[in-house]
């Protein structure tokens, strides 16, 4: 086990690594998780998430990839809560906490690092004035990146406030197990331990209601193709799919038959919010070796369910100063 660093001005990668070949690198610009590496069921070793070789990269595309999402995650309808109107960037909602700044893009603290015998560990923080973004109260958030010996990934993040505000944290991975972006993910096997979808707006915002997943191209119960169902879907997956965050097992599996590489993951949130990337056109490079193409791949973002604050029944996303909130994500490795 051990954690190794890299400075680029203004940031920092660091590189935590285990003994199983697995190694996870983080950048202080955003909280971002630059790459993933595991081997595949050959023993070769290749990152299973969107990124850039380049850290000035990040700076350019502001696609959320690997990145920290906050204060909340998604829309917000109309871009209000109470009386706060809050940064109106994806007009008439609010979406990814707001541009001004841009937490995903804004630089993080190094609050500490640790090796230990079967972990290794990053804490990183980030502090947010009351009113950026229209969000009332100071608010410090800490993220907490841990990989172990087990070959599980976990990322926790805590949020305490000096007002009521919100609090919805999540990382935007794009994955595609295929190793280095090599093929796309249309091969990819998924499966989703939800019974229900939410109906979304034509801005994509949840209405409120819980739609079945019984006899839909978003049942995906048993482990699936993405292609075939892929292909039942207008435009792709962007759904938030709910789960119970009360379970013992991970919510969520990936698999790449090809590769043998297989991703769970368990979220104490209620939902994972998949978007497939479908139509993601894009004039650059990803992973060093890819132009950003159509289904190259999955975004996984545990949250809890999009604009729970103006919903019943989508679970409480309110922090209070006397009621830290805590999240936490564990990806498992093999």
């Amino acid at each position: 086990m051990k954690i190794e660093s890299e400075h680029f001005d203004p940031t920092t990668w660091y590189t935590l690594s285990n003994d199983n070949q697995i190694s996870v690198t983080i950048s202080t610009l955003g909280a971002t998780v630059v790459a993933i590496n595991t081997p595949d069921k050959y023993g070769k070793v290749a990152n299973i998430v969107l990124g850039f070789k380049d850290h000035q990269e990040y700076l350019k595309h502001h696609d959320f990839f690997g990145a920290s999402i906050a204060r909340v995650a998604g829309r917000i309808k109309d871009a209000t809560w109470r009386d706060y109107n809050l940064d109106q960037n994806n007009t008439p909602n609010s979406m990814h906490g707001g541009d001004h700044p841009s937490i995903s893009y804004s630089l993080w603290t190094k609050v500490s690092s640790f090796t230990r015998e079967h972990e290794v560990g990053l804490v990183l923080k980030y502090f947010s004035p009351d009113n950026e973004n229209g969000y009332p109260g100071d608010l410090t958030m800490n993220v907490i990146f841990r990989l172990n010996d087990q070959n599980q990934f976990s990322i926790t993040y805590m949020g305490h406030t000096s007002k009521q505000t919100l609090f919805n944290p999540t990382t935007h991975n794009y994955f595609n197990l295929s190793g280095d972006a090599s093929r796309t993910i249309e091969q990819h096997e998924l499966k989703i331990d939800s019974d229900n979808i939410t109906e979304v707006d034509e801005n994509k915002v949840p209405t409120g209601n819980l739609l079945t997943v019984d006899n839909t191209p978003f049942d995906f119960h048993a482990s699936v193709s993405l292609g075939g169902h892929l292909s039942e879907i207008d435009g792709g997956l962007d759904t938030p799919f709910k789960v119970d965050p009360k379970s013992d097992d991970p919510q969520l599996s990936l698999f790449d038959p090809e590769s043998g590489r297989k991703l769970r993951i368990k979220t104490s949130a209620n939902s994972f919010v998949v978007f497939s990337s479908t139509g993601f056109e894009g004039d650059f490079v990803v992973n060093g070796n890819r132009k950003m193409t159509s289904q190259l791949g999955l975004a996984i973002e545990p949250q809890m369910l999009p604009d729970a604050m103006h919903h019943s029944g989508f679970g409480n996303v309110i922090l209070s100063p006397s009621k830290p909130i805590m999240y936490q994500n564990v990806y498992y490795l093999n």
